[in-house]
Formats: structure tokens, sequence, C-alpha cells
């Protein structure tokens, strides 16, 4: 389904109050006052006992790049939702100030959508790339209820044995929210992490703070041809997957919505990165140490390297058998920040696998 013109497609959307029994659903799901663009593919022989599959993007992205990853678990008879983020894709972006964007606000969204549409009769399973791994590890740990929530559909007792969550997969996770939860590696000294926090202030400050810099960035500086480059950057296996589709999915968002991509932008790149992967862990080892794991990870990803701070954790993790039951593994992909669309051959095989030996 073609992207653009982005906002003829949503005008053309019906509101639903319950999933359809279509093999294929496009849908606006209204939570909060808000638009919540959500694509669903249910297999033609229903119920069965696999479980559901969630599909949560990354920044700047949306439901569109997992078009692959759509098709191959619904082939093997899974029940797939990909949603697109507040803020981002096709979904609202607010600008009267009435969001604060967060990892926990989008698990909220998340744990909210599945209960409204009673998934996880046969459990549920979160995926997410990058800054949707930490949606995924929030959402399944019920984390978000810090927020003043009182209870959780996914994560329900919050207890591994109550819990609808069979299984988490993370495709190139990131640190947080933002780049500032690097100040947190404990290897950094007091200097360095001064450094580099005057470093992230200044640059919050001249950029991403800077909304008329954004603005002007978005009306007169990125193109197509632009976001192109950009993209064969992050598919360094396959960078002819970036076609017209995949672009779009990235341009239009911003240019038609520019005051709301200003302000999801600036948000993003400035407000508290909230909890790293390692954080998360130490917080709720009960729950997950008790759901199997698994990552699949770019080997040349640019963006969070499996060098870096968070896959440096889940190595040491998968191989040091940290996880309590052993229920982590780890699967390196040849191919950029975008396994499941630059390399699908070889993703979808390990992801597959992954679900075949842990869950079914």
């Amino acid at each position: 389904m073609p992207f653009a013109p982005y906002r003829r497609h949503l005008e053309s959307i019906s509101l639903f109050s319950q999933v359809e029994e279509d093999i294929s659903t496009d849908k606006i799901w209204k939570w909060r006052g808000h638009n919540i663009f959500a694509k669903s593919m249910t297999p033609k022989e229903t119920p069965n006992d696999k479980p559901t599959v969630i599909l949560l993007h990354g920044f700047g992205a949306s439901s569109i790049y997992w078009r692959e990853t759509i098709k191959t678990l619904h082939h093997h008879g899974y029940q797939v939702h990909a949603l697109d983020l507040l803020g981002q894709g096709r979904s609202s972006k607010p600008t009267d100030g009435s969001v604060h964007y967060s990892i926990n606000l989008w698990a909220n969204m998340v744990d909210d959508y599945a209960a409204q549409y009673n998934l996880g009769d046969s459990g549920v399973v979160l995926m997410g790339n990058s800054l949707g791994s930490l949606v995924a590890l929030s959402a399944a740990t019920g984390d978000f209820k810090d927020d003043g929530n009182d209870s959780t559909y996914l994560s329900e007792n919050n207890e591994g044995g109550g819990s609808r969550v069979k299984g988490i997969c993370l495709f190139n996770c990131a640190i947080g929210l933002n780049s500032f939860n690097i100040l947190k590696n404990p290897s950094l000294s007091p200097i360095q992490r001064k450094i580099y926090g005057w470093l992230f202030g200044v640059l919050n400050a001249l950029i991403f703070g800077n909304e008329a810099l954004l603005r002007y960035a978005l009306n007169s500086i990125v193109t197509k041809e632009l976001l192109s480059n950009a993209l064969k950057g992050l598919y360094c296996y396959s960078p002819d997957r970036v076609d017209e589709e995949l672009v779009d999915s990235f341009y239009y968002p911003a240019v038609d919505d520019v005051e709301g991509a200003v302000e999801a932008i600036r948000q993003i790149y400035t407000n508290d990165p909230g909890m790293s992967p390692m954080e998360m862990h130490e917080k709720h080892p009960e729950i997950l140490d008790n759901i199997p794991l698994h990552l699949i990870w770019g080997s040349d990803d640019v963006v969070t390297p499996i060098t870096g701070d968070v896959g440096t954790f889940y190595c040491d993790r998968v191989a040091n058998n940290r996880s309590g039951k052993g229920l982590t593994t780890l699967d390196i992909i040849e191919s950029g920040h975008i396994p499941f669309d630059d390399n699908p051959v070889d993703t979808h095989e390990r992801l597959l696998n992954w679900l075949k030996k842990r869950l079914l």
C-alpha cells in the first residue's frame, strides 16, 4: 500500500471498535483523543495456539518497514499487529502541549491497545526495533505503572506466571529515548561524563531544542533524495531495499505535519531518556529472567553497534548465562540497523526458529 498521499489515506480509514476478522486491516484506534494507526493481519484459520505478535518501530519510522516481517509471521500462522507510535508515522502528532513523549507513554499505549482488542489468549510476543525495543521492555514489565497507573494488561500481576507476555524479541536495541543514557556508563570518568553532558546540552540548545531550526530543516532541507541516502547508510546489506515506499514512510509524516513533527523530534531528543535496558533488567529481574528474550542484531549497525553499551551488556548476559534460566539468546545477522528489512531472509529464519524452539 503506497504511503502517499499520506493524509488522503488516513481520511479513508474507518474507526474500529474491535479487531476486524479480515486477513489484513488498516485502522485508526482512538487513544486519549489521538489517532493511532495500526496494521493487523490475522490468519484465516483462527484461533490457534500461537501467540499474537505486536511490532514496535524505532525513531522516525512507522509500521511500513515491518512489511516483510508482517507477511512472514502471518504466513506462518501468527496474528500480527504493527502500531505507529504516537507522534510518528501515520499517528497523531499533537502540538497543544498535552503530550510528553517518553518510553513509558508509548508502553502505556501498547498496553491499552492490547487490552482494548483482547489480545493474548495464547500469549503475546513483543518485538521492537531500536527505541521500540525499550517500549517492548517497559510494556512487558509494566514499568510504566510508575507513571501513576494502577494496573497493566500485559504484565498483569507483574510476575512471570501471570504475564500475558510469552516472549520478547529486540532488534538492535537502543540505550534510551535519546543518547543521554550514555552518561550512565560506569566506565566514564567524572571528567568524561561532564564533557559529554556539556556536549549534549550544547547540541540540544543549538539544534534539537531549536524549534525554528528544526522547522527550517523540514521545510527547506529534507528531501526524498536526502532521506534515501541516509537510509541506505542504515541498510548495509541490501541498500537496494530502500525503495519509494520506505522513503515515503519517513518523508511524508515529517513534511505533511511540520509543527507536529518538530514537537516530536524536539521532545524525543531532549526529554528524559528513561531507563536503559540494563536498568530495566536490574529493576525487574523477576520478570525479565523468566520470559524468553531474543536479540537479533545487525553486525554492521552504526546507530546501536553490537560493541556499544547495550550490545555488550546482552552479549555478556548470553555468554555468561546471566539471565537466571538461560532464556536470553542472541543472533547476529549480516545487516545494518534494521535487519528485518535489510536482510529479511536470514533475519526471519532466525526469528522463526526462536519462536518455534522457545514459545511453541
